[in-house]
């Protein structure tokens, strides 16, 4: 309120200062009103975007991811830890794979440094294996065609050669070896010559027929009958090493089997062991084995089985057409064998 008293002068000062006071009064609730709108437009904005798909997958999906890995159970694999681990903390699972975040020392003895947040992807030890088919006409020195498939994979664009794959079943006790020898059976319907003649010994038929070129019904048996018998061959048992991880040997007897050697995907940061192997001289253990036609079993997998020379290998290898690295390694280390191994 202004004074009456004051002298005009200092009476127009106060107006003036009462004016400025109003006017920035006016000016700051205008800039709350204005912050507080575009908060409640942002807020609205984010609210009707949440059930918008991003490239296909909702970001609700996106924010909720434990009840795919809680219905999926626990991992079936070993944990990584040695003596560099201090401690593990799960961030997520399935039964094939799991993410942790490690706490590790330093490989440096004289370095007390521990770094915490060590992500760590591990997986579930796996085989590949490198299948080559047994010579049409061993006679005139041919050799065999290699079997492979081309597919698709989630994480590789467009499509991809690769070998026999998969999961090593620790829920049996299988050994990488047993899981070898049990895929290429599911996919192709091939195994050794001493797999066949393990097979007729269980089913009673004759094993001194020519197994290099007959069909797997020779002999007797039918496509069912074999799968059964091949239940009841003897197996490998699995067996540790002094790390505590599986071993990859082959059994004695079994001739056509080459073990290759078993890797680290990813050196710090896991991604599960390959085994790898290689089969030579396959024969078909099953109706319409080793053919383009043979019905899988199994995984669910769109695959396209192809027969290629060892020429032609040698040049998909080289051109980057099997495009996963352990595919790569698993191929090149099976060549590398039939040119120079026994």
């Amino acid at each position: 309120k202004l004074s009456p008293e004051l002298p005009s002068s200092k009476r127009k000062r106060q107006q003036q200062q009462l004016l400025d006071y109003d006017c920035s009064g006016v000016l700051r609730w205008s800039k709350m009103v204005q912050i507080a709108m575009a908060t409640m437009s942002l807020f609205i904005f984010l609210l009707l975007r949440r059930g918008d798909p991003i490239d296909g997958i909702s970001q609700q999906q996106l924010e909720q991811p434990a009840s795919l890995f809680t219905n999926n159970g626990s991992y079936k694999g070993t944990p990584w830890h040695n003596e560099r681990t201090v401690s593990v903390k799960t961030v997520a699972e399935t039964k094939f794979a799991r993410c942790d975040v490690h706490t590790v020392q330093s490989e440096n003895p004289n370095d007390s440094t521990v770094i915490n947040d060590w992500v760590f992807m591990e997986e579930m030890d796996a085989v590949n294996v490198v299948v080559m088919m047994a010579p049409e006409n061993p006679s005139d020195g041919s050799k065999g065609k290699f079997v492979v498939f081309k597919q698709g994979k989630y994480a590789i664009p467009g499509v991809t050669l690769s070998p026999v794959g998969g999961f090593v079943d620790v829920d049996k006790g299988e050994s990488p070896f047993e899981s070898a020898r049990r895929e290429v059976m599911e996919e192709l319907g091939l195994g050794s010559r001493k797999t066949l003649e393990d097979i007729r010994t269980v089913l009673g038929t004759d094993t001194k027929t020519n197994i290099v070129n007959s069909d797997a019904n020779a002999g007797g048996g039918s496509m069912d009958n074999h799968k059964v018998a091949y239940t009841a061959i003897p197996k490998s048992t699995r067996a540790l090493d002094q790390f505590g991880l599986a071993r990859g040997d082959t059994t004695p007897d079994e001739i056509d089997w080459v073990f290759l050697g078993r890797y680290r995907t990813a050196a710090n940061r896991g991604g599960g062991f390959i085994y790898t192997y290689l089969l030579k001289n396959a024969v078909p253990i099953l109706d319409g084995g080793g053919t383009a036609g043979f019905q899988m079993s199994g995984d669910d997998e769109a695959q396209e089985i192809h027969f290629l020379t060892l020429e032609e290998m040698q040049q998909h290898v080289l051109n980057g057409h099997f495009q996963e690295v352990k595919w790569a390694a698993t191929i090149a280390l099976g060549l590398l064998h039939l040119q120079n191994g026994p």
